[in-house]
């Protein structure tokens, strides 16, 4: 007799429950949290449980496939993590080394898991796949070369080679992938990414009034105005562990300036920017900065159209 499975989880977490419970008043997976919408431009009071998840987000299919492996996976992840994320809450210190190795792999994992790594990682690959495109049209020679390379027949529809020519030239197409394309290149992005992680200087802010949020993209980074910022050249990598404590790391040293109520809010700031849609606090007038870098506690002031 085979043993009966539970349900199939459906509410799959982008951001874990152990860390969203550090942005609540408790510091409890049982606590409450605001969680404010700057794309909608709504606010309302939730908890760990029923906030940053979407339904069926890392769901696969195929015949040869568990359909929630990768959701499995996670939770396996978090599981490990959570020890950890749960004593710097508590002590509102900074993190050990071993904590920070352990919480370097997180981040990793946990920038490519979120719904705006999808959009991120698809202009990539339509990228590479225009620029091949390009380079493959550039004479019938080149076409039917490649054509014999990937095993396409030359009288395949779609094969002609002014057609592809006349298709190339509008470029009135769009790449699209299933849920498993997307998990299996966060995968390898995590493992390109945790060794640039390891090789930064971290350093970390403690906020005594625990007034730091938390994020849909909780792994903000920055870099050179003007150019594409990725883990590489990122002047900064910026993590809000809990409401207490966040840690940044930099390509090279740097003092760290003293905190203040301004730098807390300049932090919370920075989680707003690099924010999708939304941010977790545990009150609703949380602080942050404007465009003029005036002291603010109203997020329906925020515009980041204003920054930019």
């Amino acid at each position: 007799m085979g043993v009966a499975k539970g349900p199939e989880p459906r509410a799959h977490h982008f951001v874990p429950q152990c860390w969203l419970s550090g942005f609540t008043e408790t510091g409890e997976r049982n606590g409450r949290l605001w969680v404010t919408d700057l794309k909608k431009r709504k606010q309302w009071q939730s908890n760990p449980a029923n906030a940053g998840h979407r339904r069926d987000f890392y769901r696969v299919s195929g015949p040869q496939l568990d359909p929630v492996a990768f959701e499995t996976a996670f939770s396996k992840m978090e599981n490990s993590i959570a020890p950890v994320l749960k004593n710097l809450n508590a002590a509102k210190r900074s993190p050990t080394e071993r904590e920070l190795d352990a919480l370097v792999g997180f981040m990793a994992i946990q920038w490519v898991r979120v719904p705006a790594f999808r959009p991120t990682v698809l202009e990539i690959a339509d990228t590479i796949h225009r620029s091949m495109l390009s380079e493959a049209l550039k004479t019938p020679e080149k076409w039917a070369a490649t054509l014999r390379d990937a095993g396409i027949p030359a009288d395949s529809p779609g094969a002609d080679y002014q057609k592809m020519r006349e298709f190339e030239k509008f470029g009135e197409y769009s790449l699209s992938a299933e849920t498993e394309w997307y998990l299996l290149r966060a995968f390898r992005a995590a493992e390109v990414i945790i060794p640039l992680l390891k090789d930064r200087h971290w350093k970390t802010v403690l906020s005594r009034t625990g007034s730091f949020i938390g994020s849909d993209n909780p792994v903000g980074i920055d870099g050179p105005p003007g150019q594409k910022i990725g883990f590489k050249n990122a002047e900064i990598v910026m993590y809000p562990i809990n409401r207490h404590v966040v840690i940044y790391g930099t390509n090279v040293p740097v003092i760290s300036p003293a905190v203040s109520r301004k730098y807390i809010a300049y932090i919370n700031t920075f989680t707003m920017l690099t924010a999708d849609e939304q941010v977790y606090s545990h009150v609703p007038n949380f602080c942050w900065l404007d465009e003029t870098r005036t002291y603010q506690t109203d997020w329906r002031l925020f515009s980041k159209s204003k920054f930019l």
